[in-house]
Parts: structure tokens; sequence; C-alpha cells
């Protein structure tokens, strides 16, 4: 099933714990803290498939989530690192942070990355650190501690992922304008055709062979009514494809009964959408010139046509005729979106990096039933200390206080009792926290 926008779930693995173990052997006098790092977790991944064409692989499978770090262990033994999970997506994949499912709209939408060419990896959840083992904290006054780090948390969210297909040419027009069926005669592709309106109701592609052993992927893009922009119709969900071809084809239905403001509506429609499709090379067919009235109606459609400065090419896919023009056409339209391409920068996988303030920074809020304390820094602090360890709440207090929190904890009133919330860490104030 063809799909081209879906939503998923991905978590990185938790990094292992470090261990707080001490060398016990005999004859082995004063062995000392001998703790490893615990493993790192893995990440979730998205990579570039050339050979995908559609998202359904991911509908079917809509939780991802990679396996965790592994825990350190004594004789300085590092924990395994969890394995990555590699997710295929196909060439001209758009990737957002989205809410979850059920949950309001997010409406911000963050843009992660677009992945365009194939091979190219984006990291969508990282996996967490592993935690430090006892021996990193050996000073010259602290011989024996008993502190080691818990494995960091794993990135976790909701991501939408939308796919814009790729093609060298995009056959744009009204439904039951015969871009199937052209589609069919230019290309070994067997779409499904039918006499009716809105028979495609989702992307073809086939592969069209040119002169000189040249080839070129072409897709069948679902017919656009007025309105389409805004969402009506079946097109309007297909537009984003028309985005990424370099070239599109102007199908006129030689049959309809005003076939060049059929046209115009669709023109309209693709301008309303994104201007730039329409500075685009567009060779322009008017199909079905084996039916008596559109033969009757040529003569008047290409002046009219012409008259808004397209060159029209009479075709009849049924019958053959006029598709070597075209082919012709097409090279060279293809050769026009090449010199245009050469003259712009690469484009590969574009990745949106945000500022982040509370990134190496912090901030107290006051809630309504105590505070909470914002920061990439204090909550990845937090998520690995074992405050169930008093070395470990002590360190944990201390970096709170060097850091300024503490004094502002305490100028916000903070008292005995206080929840504090540090990321998914609550802890309750007190003289000893």
């Amino acid at each position: 099933m063809f799909a081209d926008q879906v939503r998923i779930f991905v978590a990185g693995g938790n990094g292992g714990d470090g261990s707080a173990s001490f060398r016990r052997e005999a004859h082995v006098p004063r062995g000392g803290p001998d703790g490893g790092d615990g493993g790192a977790g893995g990440s979730v991944v998205l990579v570039v498939d050339a050979g995908m064409t559609t998202l359904g692989d991911l509908r079917q499978h809509r939780h991802h989530r990679a396996r965790p770090g592994g825990r350190g262990a004594g004789r300085k033994a590092h924990g395994r690192n969890g394995a990555e999970v590699l997710l295929r997506v196909p060439p001209g994949t758009v990737v957002r942070t989205t809410a979850a499912e059920g949950a309001a709209e997010d409406e911000s939408g963050a843009l992660l990355g677009e992945l365009m060419i194939p091979g190219e990896r984006l990291v969508v959840a990282r996996g967490g650190r592993g935690g430090r083992g006892n021996v990193h904290f050996v000073s010259a006054t602290h011989q024996a501690p008993t502190h080691a780090q818990k494995g960091e948390p794993g990135e976790s969210r909701w991501i939408e992922l939308e796919l814009k297909l790729i093609a060298d040419i995009g056959l744009v027009g009204a439904p039951n304008a015969g871009k199937s069926t052209l589609l069919a005669a230019l290309t070994a592709a067997t779409p499904d055709v039918g006499a009716y309106p809105f028979t495609t109701t989702s992307p073809n592609l086939g592969v069209i062979e040119l002169q000189d052993e040249r080839r070129a992927v072409i897709a069948d893009l679902p017919g656009l009514i007025e309105g389409a922009s805004e969402g009506r119709g079946l097109g309007h969900a297909f537009l984003r494809h028309a985005e990424r071809t370099r070239v599109l084809v102007a199908v006129v239905n030689g049959s309809a009964a005003d076939p060049v403001d059929e046209w115009l509506a669709v023109a309209h429609e693709l301008g309303e959408h994104d201007p730039a499709l329409l500075e685009r090379p567009m060779p322009t067919v008017v199909t079905k010139q084996d039916l008596p009235e559109a033969r009757a109606a040529w003569a008047g459609v290409r002046a009219a046509l012409r008259s808004q400065g397209l060159a029209p090419i009479a075709v009849s896919a049924q019958a053959g005729t006029g598709l070597g023009a075209l082919r012709r056409a097409l090279v060279r339209a293809l050769d026009e979106a090449e010199a245009r391409l050469a003259a712009e920068p690469p484009h590969g996988a574009v990745r949106l990096h945000r500022f982040d303030p509370l990134d190496a920074g912090w901030q107290v809020i006051a809630e309504a039933d105590g505070l909470r304390v914002r920061g990439r820094r204090i909550e990845s602090t937090a998520a690995r200390t074992n405050f169930d360890n008093e070395e470990s709440r002590e360190r944990f207090q201390r970096t709170l206080e060097r850091l300024g929190i503490d004094a502002e904890l305490r100028r916000q009133g903070a008292r005995d009792g206080t929840p504090v919330r540090i990321g998914s860490v609550e802890l309750e104030w007190g003289d000893e926290a």
C-alpha cells in the first residue's frame, strides 16, 4: 500500500548503570574500586534506501525502541553498548516532531531534517550515555568511593514522516485527463485505469526510456480539482509530490467540455500550493486524440493554449500517436532542468539546528504544588544519580550548590517537604536533600 505520511514513536535505549564494586582477591591487599562503566543505549536512526517509494512499512510497525546499554561490572568491565535500530525510508522523506496520538496537535511541528540522498542517516532518538563506574571517582582524599552513575535515559518522541516523491518527471492534470494511460504508454508501469474520475488514488511510478540509453523516473500524480490547495478532492494530499519533480507535464483532457479552462484550474491550484511549480519546464500534451470530439476540438484548444504561452502536443496513448514528439520535448525539458540544477548548490540532507538557552543553563519554575528545575545538564545529572546511595546524594547536593540552583530554590520558597522536580526525578526538599 502506498503511504506518504505516517506518525511513529521512537525511543533510544537507556544507558547502562555504572558499577560500584571493589576488587577483593586473596593476596591482593587494598585492591580498591574497580567498577566498570555502563554501555551506551542504542539510537533510532533513519536511513535512506534508494529502492523505496513508500512509507507503508512503517505503518505496520509504529513503535520503535532501541536496546539499552548493559550494566558495568567489576574488574573494570564495560557494559555492552545497545544496538542501533535502523529504519529504512525512501528519498525525499521530511521528518518533524509531533504530538502523541490522541493528544492535541503539536503546532510547532519542529523540523528535524530532510533526507534526500541514498545512504544518508538521521538520528531521531539518541541513546543515553552509560553511567561511569566508581573507579572514576577515586581521589587523593577519597580512596574508596561507593558512588557510581546511573545510565542516562534515551530520548523518546513522536515524529511525523512525510514523503515527497523524488521523480524526474511528474504528470499533472485534472481527474480523468489520461495521466495513468499516458504513463502506461510511455513506460512498463501498469497502473489501474478506468473511465471515471479519481481512478488513481496514489502516485504511480515508471521508468521512461529516452534517447541515447537515457532513462528518467516519471510519476503519475492523482488528479487535481478546483480548491485542491485548500484540501478539496484527492489531489490535495499529493501536491507535495510535485515539489520534488524537476519537470512537470501538463496533461490536458482533449475530450473535456472545456479543456483549456479545466487545465487553467489545475494550474491555479499548483500556483496556490507553490508559485515556483509553474516556473519549471512544463511540456503540454492534449490527450485522447483517438476520440472524434477531441480531434474536432484540437485546433481551437491548440490556439487557446498557445495564447497562454504553452506549446501543446496532440497525443493518443491508445493509438500511440504523438508519443515520439512528447519524448523529444521531455529530453529538452530535462536538459533545461539539469542546467538550472547545475547553477544551484547541491541539496543533501537538511537538518535544523536550534540554539537552546537551557542546554547548559537552568531555570527554576514555580508550579502549583512545588518547584521545577529545567535545564538539559542538570536534568541529565539528576537522571544519572542514584539517590539510594548517600554518597551520590551528597554529590548531587554539591552540584546544586555549585550551579547556584540551591540558592534559587530557597529564594523561591523551598522549605522542608517542598516537592522539587528535575526532569523525571521528584525530590522532597530538606536540609539533607
